[in-house]
């Protein structure tokens, strides 16, 4: 899968390689360059590659012999980009090869879209709106009874939720711990686990989230850890979020549970995982299976992402709609990210394009990238999915600080400055990216915390 998805890039390769040759040619008589004639015929060659491209990539997911090609151009594109940032005098003969492959396999020629005509000029904000939860109500409630269930205060209470990636699970997990009944307890404590399970970093991470006095705990070994946990959490209540556990090891979840287990303290903790065993290991009562959402629950996500309320034609476009709702399989955030792309698709032909999109059809197994997904990948215009596939240098969960980003994407030639903040704006829209809302290690000494961005996506499984 991810050879298949890396295929999609290759237009963001291909559009900074023209954008090079044209800044190359223009400025020609500066650098002394005597191949003004084969500059012009390599460009004109990536623009009739460039035309087909979006065919191509959509080809690649389910070709390899097209996800082949499109491997050996995106090579012959970057080795395009390096000979012109070097100034070196070379010729690519690769790239007029593969523009006769291009034409073997029949690919329609078309257009892709700039990232201009990706977003909603109307909106003004840099950030999306903190907007109320659709649908999820019910097991809100559902996890705060169990979570309030009597026991004796020695006893940790430890509260699973699994489910597919991208249902919901953090979410929930973050309307319970900003409930109006824990933000009474003594301390609420978030920590994000992630794949790379270590007792040392979540250890660290509580402690971190506590007042000490007398400054943080310079010691790290895991007795020291457990022993600083045990005496800032005597005889408190307490509320723990570990957000996405992956760890299935019986003696690892022990110690886990032992670390929390803190006496004469009430401790309530809430465990995000999409594997259901991994939550029974975990759970000191039955776990909570997060059922995917109804139809009409992922219509209602995807009217609001896409702004339906402001569109002409709305009786054609709820049609199409509530069948493209279907297909979203209840995953939130495939409805969210749907719907936002909808948003720019004012007519019947946008709206049953995306609907009658091959990929809908494609088999998903578990831990797959799901077809809807997968979808949205694809129609990122190819600055957009450049910018977003650099983001897999970080791993999930990772706070990154919003202008660092940008610079970072600008210092190696993704984007102008000017688009920056735009690319931020659309990956939030998404939900690829979310405003950092807990504290962490790694935004304890953030001044704003709103420019801080929480890396999301890697959960999907995307890249």
């Amino acid at each position: 899968m991810a050879e298949a998805v890396a295929g999609l890039l290759t237009s963001a390769f291909i559009n900074l390689a023209k954008d090079k040759l044209g800044s190359a040619i223009a400025r020609q008589a500066n650098l002394l360059w005597n191949f003004g004639g084969d500059l012009e015929d390599m460009k004109d060659t990536l623009d009739t590659i460039y035309a087909a491209l979006e065919d191509a990539e959509r080809q690649s997911v389910r070709e390899t012999s097209v996800r082949l090609w499109l491997k050996r151009l995106k090579h012959a594109a970057l080795d395009i980009t390096d000979m012109l940032e070097d100034y070196q005098d070379t010729s690519d003969h690769a790239t007029t090869a593969k523009a006769h492959y291009a034409t073997s396999f029949n690919f329609r020629q078309g257009t892709t879209k700039s990232i201009e005509k990706c977003y909603d000029e109307r909106e003004t904000i840099s950030h999306m709106t903190e907007e109320p939860i659709i649908g999820r109500d019910g097991e809100k409630q559902k996890i705060i009874d169990l979570l309030s269930a009597d026991t004796n205060n020695d006893e940790i209470v430890i509260v699973p939720i699994y489910g597919l990636g991208g249902m919901g699970k953090s979410t929930l997990a973050q309307q319970v711990y900003n409930d109006d009944q824990f933000k009474k307890y003594d301390h609420r404590i978030w920590v994000y686990v992630s794949q790379d399970f270590n007792l040392l970093k979540i250890g660290r991470s509580i402690i971190s989230q506590l007042p000490i006095d007398g400054g943080q705990l310079n010691s790290d070994t895991q007795r020291v850890k457990n022993n600083c946990i045990g005496n800032l959490l005597h005889g408190k209540k307490v509320l723990v979020v570990l957000d996405d556990l992956w760890e299935d090891q019986q003696t690892e979840l022990d110690k886990l549970r032992m670390l929390l287990r803190v006496n004469d303290s009430m401790i309530r903790v809430i465990v995000t995982t999409r594997r259901e065993d991994i939550a029974r290991k975990i759970s000191t009562n039955e776990p909570y299976k997060l059922q995917p959402l109804k139809d009409d629950i992922c219509w209602e996500i995807i009217k609001r992402s896409s702004k339906f309320d402001l569109k002409s034609n709305k009786d054609k476009l709820e049609e199409i709609g509530l069948d493209i709702a279907k297909k979203c399989g209840g995953v939130a955030l495939a409805a969210q990210a749907i719907g936002f792309m909808l948003r720019s698709k004012d007519d019947e032909y946008g709206w049953t394009t995306i609907n009658n999109s091959d990929i809908w059809n494609e088999p998903c197994k578990d831990n797959d990238v799901l077809p809807s997904l997968k979808l949205i990948y694809e129609k990122m215009p190819p600055q957009l999915r450049i910018c977003f596939s650099y983001c897999a240098i970080f791993p999930k969960g990772h706070n990154i600080v919003e202008d660092d980003l940008v610079h970072q994407w600008i210092a190696l030639g993704f984007i102008e400055y000017s688009k920056g903040m735009e690319c931020i704006k659309i990956l939030l829209e998404m939900s690829f990216l979310q405003v950092s809302k807990f504290p962490s290690i790694h935004n304890r000494y953030t001044q704003d915390e709103t420019n801080t961005l929480r890396h999301e996506y890697m959960s999907h499984g995307l890249l």
